[in-house]
C-alpha cells in the first residue's frame, strides 16, 4: 500500500521572501544554461543555488558545486531564510495555467511518500533512467540532505478522493500566493488538519502510484536510503530518509495535460546520414505526404503542421518530419507494420506508442541508430513547441526534426501497469512542478 505521511516542511520564511515569483524555477533537468544564469541573476535566494549550482569561482573543481549547494541551504537556515515548520503537514496546491488560449487549474497535493522499489508495483516508473544523471543527483543529495523539488506522481482516482479529503483541512489564505517564470498562477496551502490528513492518506493508500516527472530523483532518493540504512541499521522504518517528497495529482482530472517532446536531431554528429536516402527508405513502413511550408520563417508553419498531425493522429500513428532543406513530410504508418514479425519483440502495449514507431522503425531500422545513439544527448534534444522545433532547424542548430502527438495518458498507466518503461521523453507534462516552494529536510535521526 502507498504510505502518505505529512512532516515538518522546510520552505522560505514568507517574512523575509515573500513573493516566490522570483524565487522558483522549473525543475533542474530542463533548465538550460542560459536559464540558470539569469535564474541566478534574478534574485539573491533564488532556489537554482541548491539545484542547479555553480562551482565557486576559487574551485574550478566541478564537484564543487555539490558542496556549494550544501554551504548555502545551511547559510539560508542560520539566517532564517528557510524555516522549517513546528507541526507535521500536508499541502494542498492549485495551478491556474494557459494552455492553446484557454485556461486550467490542476490540482494536487504534496507530502512525504515512503520509498517503495519499483518491484512491489507500488510506485511504478514509465520512463528509463541514466546513471550519470543519478549521480549527479546523488552527489548533491550527500551534500544538502534534502529533497529539494517534488517528484512528479499521479495516482488514478475516479472520484476524487484524496483530494476531496485533503480539501476539507484547507484553510482560508494561502501559505503562498506567487506567478510563476512562465505565468501560471499558483496558490500554496499547508494543511495541518488530522482529520483532512487521515481522509487523504486513507484514499490513497490502495490506489497505484505512477511517476510522471522525476525518475531520476526517485531512484537517487533510493539510493540514499540504502545508504543512510547501510550506516543507521537501527533506524525505524518511520525514519526520515525512508520517504519521498512528492506532487500527487489525479491522472483522471482532465486539467492534466501532457505534451509533447518532438525530436531534434543533430545530423552533423551522424557521419553517414544523408537526407535523401532517409526519404527514400521512408515508404518501407509510412505511407508519405508531401507538406507545403510558407516563407520564413519556419516557425510560421507551425500551427499548420500541428494541425495536420494533429487531425491524422486521430486514425493511427502519424509523424511530421522537416529536414534542413526546409521539406516537410506527413508520415502515416502502414497499416499491419507493428504486427508483423519485424516488431515480434516488442511488448504489444508498446507497439501502440507513435514514439515507438518512430524510434524503432526510423531511428533504428532506416537509419540505422542504436540505443547508445538515441540516448546520446549531444545527438538528440527535445522540445515540446512545434515552432521551438522549426526555430532550431531554422538557426541550423539542428538538422533534423520529427514532430510527434502527445502520448495519451491512458498509454502511460498501460505501459506502467505492465512493469514496461517507454523510451526517453515519451511524454512532457505541463506544465513542470516548479522547484522551491517546499523541502525535505532528512536527518537520519529523525522519524515522520
Amino acid at each position: 500500500m502507498a504510505v502518505l505521511v505529512p512532516w515538518r516542511a522546510l520552505h522560505y520564511n514568507p517574512e523575509r521572501v515573500p513573493d516566490l515569483g522570483p524565487i522558483v524555477t522549473p525543475p533542474y533537468d530542463v533548465i538550460s544554461p542560459e536559464q540558470q544564469a539569469r535564474f541566478y541573476e534574478q534574485h539573491p535566494y533564488n532556489i537554482i543555488r541548491l539545484i542547479l549550482p555553480q562551482p565557486p569561482a576559487t574551485n574550478p573543481d566541478p564537484d564543487s558545486r555539490y558542496q556549494q549547494a550544501g554551504v548555502q541551504l545551511r547559510a539560508w537556515l542560520q539566517q532564517g531564510i528557510l524555516i522549517r515548520d513546528t507541526v507535521p503537514a500536508l499541502f494542498y496546491w492549485e495551478t491556474d495555467y494557459q494552455l492553446e488560449g484557454q485556461p486550467h487549474t490542476r490540482r494536487a497535493l504534496v507530502g512525504l511518500v515512503r520509498l517503495e522499489s519499483f518491484d512491489s508495483g507500488i510506485v511504478r516508473p514509465h520512463e528509463k533512467t541514466f546513471s550519470a544523471h543519478k549521480t549527479d543527483r546523488f552527489k548533491l543529495m550527500l551534500q544538502v540532505q534534502a529533497h529539494l523539488s517534488a517528484v512528479f506522481a499521479l495516482y488514478p482516482d475516479s472520484r476524487d478522493l484524496v483530494l476531496d479529503g485533503l480539501r476539507h483541512g484547507v484553510p482560508a489564505a494561502p501559505l503562498f500566493a506567487f506567478r510563476d517564470y512562465e505565468g501560471s498562477q499558483h496558490r500554496f496551502f499547508r494543511v495541518t488538519d488530522p482529520q483532512a490528513i487521515r481522509a487523504a492518506a486513507a484514499s490513497l493508500a490502495d490506489l497505484p502510484i505512477f511517476i510522471a516527472d522525476g525518475h531520476h530523483r526517485y531512484e537517487t532518493a533510493l539510493a540514499y536510503r540504502n545508504w543512510l540504512q547501510e550506516r543507521h541499521p537501527q533506524a525505524p522504518p518511520q525514519a526520515s530518509f525512508n520517504y519521498v517528497l512528492m506532487y500527487l495529482s489525479n491522472m483522471l482530472d482532465p486539467d492534466l495535460v501532457i505534451r509533447p517532446a518532438h525530436r531534434l536531431v543533430d545530423v552533423r554528429r551522424l557521419p553517414n546520414f544523408s537526407e535523401e536516402a532517409l526519404l527514400a527508405q521512408l515508404p518501407q513502413y509510412f505511407e508519405v505526404t508531401p507538406l507545403s511550408l510558407a516563407p520564413p520563417p519556419l516557425a510560421a508553419n507551425a500551427a499548420a503542421l500541428g494541425q495536420a498531425l494533429s487531425e491524422a493522429g486521430q486514425h493511427g500513428t502519424a509523424l511530421v518530419v522537416v529536414t534542413a532543406s526546409h521539406r516537410a513530410y506527413l508520415l502515416k504508418l502502414k497499416a499491419g507494420v507493428m504486427d508483423s514479425p519485424l516488431t515480434a519483440h516488442l511488448p504489444p502495449v508498446l507497439t501502440k506508442l507513435d514514439v515507438v514507431a518512430l524510434n524503432f522503425l526510423i531511428f533504428e531500422k532506416v537509419m540505422g541508430l542504436d540505443n547508445d545513439h538515441q540516448d546520446d544527448e549531444h545527438i538528440f534534444t527535445y522540445d515540446s513547441t512545434v515552432a521551438g522545433a522549426l526555430t532550431a532547424l531554422e538557426q541550423g542548430t539542428v538538422g533534423l526534426v520529427f514532430l510527434l502527438n502527445p502520448t495519451r495518458i491512458e498509454h502511460v498507466q498501460e505501459v506502467a501497469s505492465s512493469g514496461l518503461i517507454m523510451p526517453r521523453k515519451s511524454t512532457y507534462f505541463y506544465p513542470k512542478v516548479p522547484a522551491g516552494p517546499v523541502m525535505h529536510l532528512i536527518d537520519p535521526t529523525e522519524t515522520v
